[in-house]
C-alpha cells in the first residue's frame, strides 16, 4: 500500500513536471522563434505573448477564455486522442487541466497578491505554484530564461543545465538564428 501511494506521488509530480515543462517549451519557442508575422499562430499565439512582454500585467485583464482558448483546445484534443486510442489515464486528465490552465497560472504571478484567489496563493507560497519573485527572473535581463510558468521547479533544472541555450544552437542550422521574438520586442 505505502508503495502504491509513493508510486502515486512520483507519477503525479512527473506529469505536473511534464506539463510545466511543455508550457515552458511552447513559451520558449514563442519568445525564440515566433514573430507576428509567423502564419497561423504569429497574429493569435506570439502577437499577444511579445505584448506581455513589454507590459506584462496587460493580459491580466483578458478573461479566462481569452488566454487560454488555445491551451483548452489543444488539451481537449490531447484527451480526445488519448480516449481514442484507450490511454485516457488520470495522468492524461491532470496533464491536460494543467496545460489548459498554464496562462492563468502565469497571469496569477502577474497579478497583485489581493486578487489572487487564497488557493491559489496557498499553492504559490508552499511551492507547487510559481511564485512572482521566481517568474520575475523571465522577465529580467534578455528575458531568455524561466520559461516554465506552473512551478518553478522545471526552471531550476532546465535552466541551470542551459537546456534552451543548448536547443538553439542544435536547432540554428535548422531554424535559423535565435532570438527573433526578443528583437520584435525591441521594435516595440
Amino acid at each position: 500500500m505505502i508503495i502504491q501511494v509513493i508510486q502515486m506521488i512520483v507519477e503525479l509530480a512527473l506529469t505536473i513536471l511534464f506539463a510545466d515543462f511543455i508550457s515552458g517549451f511552447v513559451h520558449w519557442f514563442e519568445d525564440t522563434y515566433g514573430t507576428e508575422k509567423t502564419p497561423i499562430w504569429g497574429k493569435w499565439v506570439v502577437k499577444p505573448n511579445l505584448e506581455h512582454h513589454v507590459h506584462p500585467a496587460a493580459f491580466t485583464k483578458k478573461t479566462w477564455l481569452q488566454s487560454s482558448w488555445d491551451l483548452t483546445l489543444i488539451s481537449g484534443l490531447i484527451v480526445l486522442i488519448a480516449y481514442w486510442n484507450n490511454a485516457l489515464t488520470w495522468h492524461v486528465w491532470v496533464f491536460a487541466v494543467l496545460s489548459a490552465n498554464a496562462n492563468q497560472v502565469h497571469k496569477y504571478v502577474h497579478m497583485p497578491a489581493r486578487k489572487v484567489p487564497f488557493i491559489v496563493r496557498f499553492l504559490q507560497q508552499v511551492g507547487l505554484f510559481q511564485k512572482p519573485k521566481h517568474h520575475a527572473v523571465h522577465h529580467s535581463g534578455e528575458k531568455n530564461k524561466s520559461y516554465c510558468v506552473l512551478t518553478p521547479y522545471a526552471n531550476y533544472i532546465l535552466d541551470a543545465v542551459y537546456f534552451w541555450r543548448a536547443l538553439e544552437f542544435m536547432l540554428k542550422p535548422i531554424l535559423g538564428e535565435p532570438r527573433l521574438a526578443e528583437k520584435e520586442m525591441q521594435q516595440h
